[in-house]
């Protein structure tokens, strides 16, 4: 059965270790590649030693374009669509099937980050192929993404490469001075008239992060310190800096985030909003690990509308105790087996709107359970007088049904409680059952 294939190239050249301040970026661009492939049932295929040892001649990236379907070949890998990505890249733990888009084209990113030097390098190879380039579709070759019926065209500007390499060389090194295989890959292609698709998100080959700002976060805001790249990207592209500095910048990210590469990282192990529309988003968890998950082990948190347990399972990391009310028995037994590797999770079967209900001594309450404006009102109210100062965290505040979140205004408005920050899922998510926020996700407020 014919499978995808990240094609990832990761060659270690003892010659340059010391330019490249060492190759411990490398492995970390690899950890996050494999872990994707297994996500999404790919081939993870690296190259990781050249083909010809002569790297003046043949540097790895001609190696990489030109000997790409014959190393695959010789692997006896039966692929279908191939996506050729350099070192440089992170790719970020939930990025969606991007063979999924290609339209089964070939399929690249245009290059907008230096067009003088995407101007002087196709102005340099211009006598050479004699053809009027269309420079707006000239893309960049370290994140292409093509398949079989790519073969032919690949291997003939193997041909290409290998018939006029000392012309190349020539170019490449003391004239145009531009690069190396991807000016002449993009004039091969359009000479040919391969069909392209350039259309794909910039979020799929983000580079240049420095030059975008991306490193930093919407401070004005003092909501979330996300980075922007890691918020609004899928595919990190780590170019443009001192290359010295590549190991140092890719490690500080990969100690961000390596959780999420972790199987046994709790936020792997439960639904999401996104696939069970009966939870909260993963970002809403997110977030809730991040606020709360160093200074409340000595506090209890009480969840009205525990459900299934998935974000119960969250508070348990953060909270020295868990009081999960549910009024559903199936539900309850389904939290239980969510909750079944901790023991700082009590269940109370019960209606949280019964006059029998008494509210239990808490922290910080996660109000979740009725949904109507007059059942958050009274939830609200109840709590704000029955318990301590609470800090109350709301989900659905986004939702488009608008009563939890016209209910939560109100109680702002009239001075029952006071914002403390949004989290969550912002405008335009859509959840498992086709609903669109209208708003964030969730708010934390205080008495």
């Amino acid at each position: 059965m014919k499978k995808n294939v990240i094609f990832w190239v990761g060659v270690k050249n003892d010659q340059y270790e010391e330019k490249y301040g060492g190759w411990e970026w490398m492995d970390i661009s690899r950890k996050t590649w494999e872990y994707w492939c297994e996500k999404h049932d790919v081939i993870f295929f690296p190259m990781e030693k050249p083909i010809d040892e002569d790297l003046v001649k043949y540097r790895i990236n001609w190696q990489k374009s030109i000997y790409c379907f014959d190393l695959l070949d010789e692997a006896g890998i039966d692929y279908d669509q191939i996506f050729l990505v350099d070192a440089t890249c992170m790719v970020k733990w939930d990025m969606p099937n991007v063979f999924e888009l290609t339209d089964h084209k070939f399929t690249a990113w245009r290059e907008k980050d230096n067009l003088r030097w995407v101007y002087d390098s196709i102005k340099g190879y211009e006598d050479f192929f004699c053809y009027d380039l269309n420079k707006h579709d000239y893309f960049s070759s370290g994140v292409i993404i093509f398949n079989k019926t790519h073969k032919d065209i690949f291997l003939e500007f193997k041909d290409l490469y290998l018939n006029n390499v000392d012309e190349f060389v020539e170019l490449q090194d003391k004239i145009v001075r531009k690069g190396t295989e991807q000016t002449p890959l993009n004039y091969w292609l359009q000479k040919n008239e391969v069909e392209m698709n350039l259309d794909l998100p910039f979020s799929y080959k983000l580079t240049h992060i420095h030059r975008k700002d991306m490193f930093k976060h919407n401070w004005q805001l003092n909501e979330d310190p996300t980075p922007f790249f890691i918020k609004y990207g899928y595919n990190w592209v780590f170019n443009g800096i001192p290359k010295d500095q590549r190991t140092e910048l890719m490690t500080q990210v990969w100690d961000l985030v390596k959780n999420n590469y972790d199987d046994d990282f709790i936020l792997n192990k439960i639904d999401n909003k996104g696939e069970n529309k009966n939870t909260t988003s993963r970002k809403f968890k997110e977030d809730i690990l991040r606020i709360f998950g160093k200074d409340y082990k000595d506090k209890t948190i009480l969840e009205l509308g525990c459900h299934q347990g998935n974000t119960t399972r969250v508070y348990a990391e953060c909270f020295g105790k868990v009081i999960a009310v549910e009024r559903t028995e199936g539900n309850i037994e389904d939290a239980k087996k969510h909750c079944s590797d901790v023991d700082n999770v009590e269940f109370i079967h019960a209606n949280v709107y019964d006059q029998n209900f008494k509210i239990p001594t808490a922290d910080v309450v996660n109000v979740d359970a009725g949904h109507s404006y007059q059942e958050v009102v009274f939830d609200i109210e109840r709590l704000s007088k029955q318990l301590n100062n609470p800090t109350f965290i709301f989900d659905d505040y986004g939702h488009e049904g608008r009563t939890v979140r016209d209910a939560i205004n109100d109680k702002l408005s009239d001075g029952t409680m006071k914002l403390v920050t949004h989290i969550g899922e912002d405008k335009g998510f859509v959840a498992a059952n086709n609903k669109t926020f209208i708003g964030r996700e969730g708010v934390i407020c205080n008495v």
